[in-house]
């Protein structure tokens, strides 16, 4: 795993054994850099279901002012560490080792918003309509953020949820990736 573009281009990754986590691959998070260019400057970030916080970081690497990765595995979070620790993005990042609707349901009062939020949570749990919801009923993505889902291909994400509309939607083998953006005026592209 590497960092594709930005400040630390072509940096390694330390990534958790496959046993604890999927990582997602360059080919599909540079798929989805391209589709979100020119969002990621200065924007606040939440990486749920961490993993080895590669979306984050890579959206550090592309700008992004400050990154919160969330993951549950003890193992993980450590690994996120190391990596920003390797990167020496201390100051541009916050770990928390919890549950993921745990987590948002820390963030319920609205107080604290997000331009983008990346969620890559294990597959063929069903887990993502549940966060898309948690996200959206605790008013957690900010007014012209982006959510970007990965998930398993058979599993159905809905078009809408509430204020948060699909943008696009494209597969890689197994893997789906959704955009929602918080606009009405998109439509399933």
């Amino acid at each position: 795993m590497r960092i594709i573009a930005g400040e630390f281009r072509s940096r390694k990754l330390k990534a958790p054994p496959l046993r604890i986590a999927r990582p997602t691959k360059d080919r599909v998070r540079e798929a989805v850099f391209s589709a979100i260019a020119g969002w990621t400057e200065k924007s606040r970030v939440l990486d749920l279901f961490s993993g080895s916080g590669a979306y984050g970081l890579e959206a550090l690497s592309r700008g992004a002012a400050f990154c919160t990765f969330v993951d549950n595995d003890l193992e993980c979070t450590g690994i996120i560490r190391e990596n920003v620790e390797g990167l020496g993005l201390e100051q541009r990042s916050g770990i928390k080792r919890m549950d993921a609707a745990e987590y948002l349901d820390s963030l319920k009062d609205g107080h604290e918003k997000f331009d983008i939020v990346f969620l890559d949570p294990p597959y063929g749990e069903g887990t993502s309509k549940n966060i898309l919801i948690m996200i959206e009923r605790y008013d957690i993505l900010g007014d012209s953020g982006l959510l970007i889902a990965e998930h398993d291909s058979k599993e159905r994400v809905p078009e809408r949820v509430g204020g948060l509309s699909l943008y696009k939607q494209k597969s890689y083998g197994i893997t789906s990736v959704s955009i929602f953006v918080r606009s009405p005026e998109y439509r399933v592209v």
